[in-house]
């Protein structure tokens, strides 16, 4: 089921309001999780349930706090057969949602999967300043498609981000390519997407050219702008010395690890009584040292994340901006993720249908989540040739 949506007065936030509350009205859903203002007007997530407080909904809002799939792993760590929760998540989130349901992180039986075109967010932090009291500040972000690629006021990894469009969902609604004012995309990909369309107005029709074309030019000017700024990180930080030089900065905070979406475990390695040391044990690794930058194991810290990341990286580039120090880590993961995804012939949140667990016989074109499975005849040959 594919087609377009009238849009109402202009106003394509409006409509997609009105398509939350009539699932609502309808009990399609319980519940909604989506981009939302708080009272005080900053860019927040909220779980919606009463069709009255859908004023408070931002689906469209260009601001990014926190990626929601580190909610969701709270709120649906296990299925319920009372609830039916619709998640409206950017194309990040959603991809997130599937590595953390893939890892047993996530139930998805009670969940609905309502992606959305996202062409770049700023951060959260201030956002309530760069919108001021403009009402119409989310319709003209989806209306003026031309300056998204030069956006330098972007999140940075949205400027590196080719996915405008989710890669799972059971619905998926996109302006991209359109005229927003006019009528959006809509299209269900699964039954589970069928039902929430069902009764819907939609005038059915193939996906339209200049939509494929825009979402395709978007992607190749971003992929183009990720191979510029990995060129210039790996000026920054190739070779040891730089290396540490990089991460000089880091306070030890672990924030980034916090907000990770798929970092999940319950409790970090480096939270464990390993780094736990009294005094004694600092002063002896001192005294072997002659001196010991404090706070302690920075840099082993990074790399261990990245090891543990990099498989299932979104690179979404929450960490950066947690970061209070705000060293480069979104250019930084999407470099080590996509090279480490490559070789495993692995893509983060591509699919939910690939196979596990992989074996020696394994024919399918996708392959499953590498950490999770092992295959005796991989990296035989290490190092450059």
């Amino acid at each position: 089921m594919k087609g377009t949506l009238k849009v109402e007065a202009k106003n394509p936030e409006t409509t997609i309001r009105s398509l939350f509350a009539r699932w609502l009205k309808e009990g399609k859903l319980s519940a909604i999780l989506t981009p939302a203002y708080s009272s005080a007007g900053t860019a927040t997530v909220a779980l919606i349930s009463n069709p009255d407080k859908l004023a408070e909904a931002a689906p469209l809002m260009p601001a990014m706090g926190v990626n929601a799939a580190s909610i969701v792993a709270e709120i649906a760590r296990d299925a319920s057969p009372n609830a039916k929760v619709g998640l409206f998540l950017r194309p990040c989130e959603l991809r997130a949602v599937v590595e953390l349901i893939k890892l047993k992180q996530i139930a998805p039986d009670s969940l609905v999967l309502i992606g959305a075109d996202c062409v770049g967010t700023y951060k959260a932090a201030g956002f309530r300043k760069l919108r001021g009291k403009d009402e119409d500040f989310a319709n003209k972000h989806v209306r003026d498609q031309s300056g998204y690629v030069e956006n330098a006021n972007f999140r940075m990894a949205c400027q590196m981000c080719e996915y405008a469009k989710p890669l799972v969902f059971d619905v998926n609604i996109g302006f991209v390519g359109m005229a927003p004012d006019q009528e959006l995309w809509v299209e269900a990909a699964t039954d589970k997407g069928k039902a929430l369309l069902e009764g819907i107005l939609i005038n059915a029709k193939d996906e339209p050219d200049k939509r494929k074309k825009a979402l395709e030019s978007l992607g190749a000017a971003r992929k183009a702008q990720t191979a510029k700024h990995i060129e210039e990180l790996d000026k920054a930080m190739m070779g040891p010395e730089k290396l540490v030089e990089y991460f000089s900065d880091c306070l030890n905070c672990h924030n980034c690890m916090k907000v990770c979406p798929v970092c999940y475990c319950r409790e970090c390695f480096f939270d464990s009584d390993t780094f736990q040391r009294d005094i004694g044990e600092h002063v002896r690794v001192s005294l072997r040292k002659g001196a010991t930058r404090m706070p302690s194991e920075t840099l082993l810290f990074h790399l261990t994340r990245m090891n543990h990341m990099m498989a299932s990286c979104v690179q979404c580039g929450i960490c950066e901006d947690s970061c209070p120090v705000s060293i480069g880590l979104a250019t930084l993961f999407k470099k080590v993720s996509q090279n480490a995804q490559k070789e495993f012939d692995y893509e983060s949140g591509r699919s939910l249908d690939e196979p596990l667990p992989r074996s020696e016989e394994h024919t399918s074109e996708l392959q499953p989540l590498p950490l999770t499975t092992f295959r005796e005849s991989e990296f035989l040959k290490v190092g450059e040739e």
